[in-house]
């Protein structure tokens, strides 16, 4: 408790009060933090434009004993997006990453791997805003390993054979991944192509794996969405308050 400095991604700001904003941020130190910064809205406030969504900042804040809601002292721009405000997609699939991070993460529990991943992803979409919806893809794989949600994309969850080129996967009604004989042959098969994105990720930095990914056939991109998309509506049992578009 008391005073902490660390480095974090502002994920979203409400309105509080006349003068004042409650930040949403993930930190680096501490997980999620969601702080009151007094005073942010007035014309000469000290955070400036600090506090700006997908902005990645040095802040320092003050937590009371027993209380999830901080104080906001000081936040430094470390690096800003702005660029990314001027367009209407990009701005919807960054608002889908927060809210899924906010939707994840409890609050003030460090996970520096959730940080360093959400981070490059985000660097990946300023890099090149083309590729938005290949690093989503790659935002949600994680996401959901990060969290122990991703079923194993290597082995059966039955015999534990690894999969091969001859040895498809079968995604089943729980959305485990099973082989043709675990599985029955009942579910959808994973095409080659599909399960090599799935492979991909796990492998590759977020900006690398999209510019791969540029030659992926779009078909092979609608599938992942899918998968991905009915990984997270099972976990969350809904679907994501924002959802991001299709390829």
């Amino acid at each position: 408790m008391g005073l902490c400095e660390t480095e974090a991604l502002v994920l979203r700001t409400y309105n509080l009060a006349e003068a004042d904003k409650i930040v949403v941020s993930l930190t680096h130190a501490n997980g999620l933090v969601r702080a009151v910064a007094q005073g942010c809205r007035r014309l000469k406030s000290r955070f400036g434009a600090a506090l700006e969504p997908f902005t990645l900042v040095q802040i320092t804040y003050y937590q009371k004993e027993n209380q999830d809601l901080v104080s906001l002292r000081q936040a430094e721009i470390l690096k800003s997006h702005f660029h990314l405000s001027s367009d209407a997609e990009t701005l919807t699939g960054l608002a889908y990453m927060a809210d899924l991070v906010i939707e994840f993460s409890p609050p003030h529990q460090a996970n520096e791997k959730l940080f360093r991943m959400v981070k490059a992803c985000l660097q990946a979409v300023a890099a090149s805003p083309g590729d938005l919806q290949t690093v989503l893809r790659y935002f949600e794989i994680w996401l959901l390993k990060l969290e122990g949600f991703l079923p194993d994309i290597k082995r059966c969850a039955e015999c534990h054979l690894t999969f091969a080129e001859n040895r498809l996967a079968f995604v089943g009604s729980d959305l485990v991944l099973r082989c043709r004989l675990c599985s029955q042959g009942m579910g959808t098969a994973l095409s080659d192509k599909l399960h090599r994105q799935l492979r991909a990720t796990q492998k590759l930095a977020p900006w690398v794996f999209a510019e791969e990914s540029r030659e992926v056939p779009a078909k092979t991109l609608r599938e992942l969405a899918e998968l991905t998309h009915s990984l997270l509506g099972r976990v969350l049992e809904r679907q994501p308050r924002v959802r991001s578009t299709f390829p």
